[in-house]
């Protein structure tokens, strides 16, 4: 029997508060919800209709009422922190980064537009390669806390043939900050559909079902033009941050 190879698995993360997550999947989530966890996203100032909220992050940051942490900082944000808890070439299995949309596209959302309101890694134990661990980064302090130990479970291969080193990368390798160019080349063709719209999630996806490689995944949240319904949509992205490799991001 030939040996499974990276791509065919898909190892579901079990974090030791009961959350779980597949690795690579190319699902589009429902825009987390404002909670004292910080799992959420959303509250933005009015601008032109067509103006993103990436935009009015920009703003409030130049008057001075952006948040530490804020997507107007850059797309690598949240990178950038975990680089200098762990250092550049801590191996990183999945990051998470997710920013406020704004309240004209959510309105249960209360975080001003382009807040980051969470910013968690999953990386390879640097003194058990064999394990995952976890840490969230408290958006208050600036400080991530104590890594907690991440489960992993095998589906769709065999347990024994798995390696977490086929699913970490340096976290040097990836170009998050890349992302910018991609974001402002998306603008004409996300205003033509969105009256507003916002960048909600920056994130890197380990190798999964969907892909056989790390990729980098930018989320986008909006008001349709026709309709003002809220629509969510995503790109897969290139680990360099220059090429899209699945668009989802148009309804």
């Amino acid at each position: 029997m030939l040996k499974p190879q990276p791509a065919a698995l898909c190892f579901y993360i079990v974090l030791s508060l009961g959350l779980s997550a597949c690795g690579g999947s190319d699902e589009v989530p429902g825009e987390p919800s404002s909670t004292a966890a910080k799992a959420a996203q959303p509250s933005s100032t009015a601008q032109s209709a067509q103006a993103p909220a990436m935009d009015e992050a920009k703003t409030q940051k130049d008057t001075g009422a952006a948040a530490a942490f804020n997507l107007a900082d850059g797309p690598d944000v949240c990178f950038r922190a975990i680089a200098k808890h762990l250092g550049a070439d801590a191996k990183v299995s999945e990051i998470t980064s997710f920013f406020s949309a704004g309240k004209e596209i959510e309105p249960s959302h209360i975080e001003p537009a382009g807040e980051m309101t969470t910013c968690t890694v999953q990386y390879q134990d640097p003194n058990d390669s064999r394990k995952l661990l976890r840490s969230d980064l408290d958006l208050e302090s600036g400080e991530f806390g104590p890594p907690n130990p991440v489960e992993i479970t095998v589906t769709g291969g065999n347990a024994a043939d798995f390696k977490l080193e086929d699913y970490v990368i340096p976290l040097s390798k990836v170009d998050a900050a890349a992302l910018t160019s991609v974001m402002e080349a998306q603008k004409s063709r996300l205003s033509g559909v969105f009256s507003r719209y916002a960048w909600s999630g920056v994130r890197l996806s380990a190798p999964g079902a969907f892909s056989n490689t790390h990729t980098l995944r930018l989320d986008v949240a909006g008001r349709l033009a026709s309709n003002d319904l809220r629509q969510g949509g995503y790109a897969s992205v290139s680990i360099d941050g220059k090429k899209i490799t699945a668009d989802h991001l148009m309804p």
